[in-house]
């Protein structure tokens, strides 16, 4: 970039304009991908809390299985 002393008051102007506008560009796009992220996140999640679920119920299914065959060994 030029020496920013020699640039015209208009010339910084535009730049300072150009800048910002730039700027207001960079954050909508990094709110965008921030939001889509954080769907991308929830989408995981649901599908962790199936899975959680589903190893809850073969946990559950084991314990009452091992609790029947303790009751079938006590009773024989």
């Amino acid at each position: 970039m030029a020496n920013i002393n020699l640039l015209s008051t208009e010339r910084l102007h535009s730049l300072i304009v150009d800048t910002e506008n730039t700027l207001k560009q960079l954050r909508i796009e990094l709110d965008r991908r921030e939001l889509l992220k954080q769907e991308s996140a929830i989408e995981h999640l649901e599908q962790h809390m199936k899975d959680a679920e589903l190893s809850l119920n073969t946990i559950h299914q084991f314990l009452a299985y091992l609790v029947n065959d303790l009751k079938n060994r006590e009773s024989t």
